[in-house]
C-alpha cells in the first residue's frame, strides 16, 4: 500500500462525524445497541486494537484479551447506570486511542500481556460512556448485550484481520489510532 492510500484512509478515519458519542440513535433497541459501536471511530480502532493486541499475543489471550476489555466495560457501564461520577470522559476515550495505537505497534509478547492488562481499564471509560448514551425508553439489557455482542465481533475481526495482513498492516493500523487520538485532543 502506498503513502497516497494509506493517507486517505488515515484521514477519512479522522473525520469529526465519525465520533461515536453526538447521541444519535437507530431505535429503542437491539439494533440501536448492535449498531452503536459501529457509529464512532473512537470506539472502533480501540476494539480492532484489543483484537490485534490478542493476535500478537496469541494462545489463551486470543479470547482472554477480549473477556477482559468487554468485562472491564460492562463494569464502566454499572458505574454509569449508579450515577457514579467519572470527570473526563472523552479525553480519557481519547487517551485510550492513542494508547492502543502504540500498544498494537509493540512485538514484545511479555511486554505487549503487561501492557494490555494495565491499560485495560480505559475499558471502564468506553463502558461508562456507552451506557450513558442508552436511549430512554429502551431495553438496557437488550440495548447493552447487543453492544457487548458486537464488540465482541469487532474484537475477533481484528484478530483475524491481524493474522491476515501481518506487520505492516498492524504499523498503519497503530498510525491511523495515533493520528485520529491527536486529532480529537487537537478538536476537543
Amino acid at each position: 500500500m502506498n503513502f497516497k492510500y494509506g493517507s486517505t484512509i488515515v484521514l477519512g478515519f479522522a473525520s469529526p462525524s465519525l465520533y461515536a458519542h453526538a447521541g444519535g440513535v437507530i431505535d429503542n433497541g437491539f439494533l440501536s445497541g448492535l449498531l452503536h459501536p459501529l457509529t464512532g471511530v473512537d470506539h472502533l480502532l480501540v476494539l480492532v486494537a484489543v483484537g490485534i493486541c490478542a493476535a500478537k499475543q496469541g494462545g489463551k489471550a486470543f479470547i482472554l484479551f477480549p473477556g477482559i476489555f468487554l468485562a472491564l466495560m460492562s463494569a464502566g457501564a454499572l458505574m454509569s447506570s449508579y450515577a457514579i461520577k467519572i470527570p473526563f470522559i472523552e479525553p480519557l476515550i481519547t487517551l485510550s486511542m492513542l494508547v492502543f495505537g502504540l500498544l498494537a505497534s509493540v512485538n514484545q509478547k511479555h511486554l505487549s500481556s503487561s501492557l494490555f492488562i494495565a491499560l485495560s481499564f480505559f475499558a471502564v471509560f468506553h463502558g461508562y460512556a456507552h451506557a450513558a448514551e442508552i436511549p430512554q425508553n429502551t431495553g438496557v439489557i437488550g440495548y447493552f448485550s447487543a453492544l457487548l455482542l458486537m464488540s465482541l465481533i469487532i474484537c475477533m475481526s481484528g484478530s483475524l484481520l491481524s493474522l491476515r495482513i501481518g506487520k505492516k498492516a498492524n504499523y498503519l493500523f497503530s498510525l491511523i489510532c495515533l493520528s485520529s487520538g491527536l486529532y480529537f485532543l487537537a478538536a476537543g
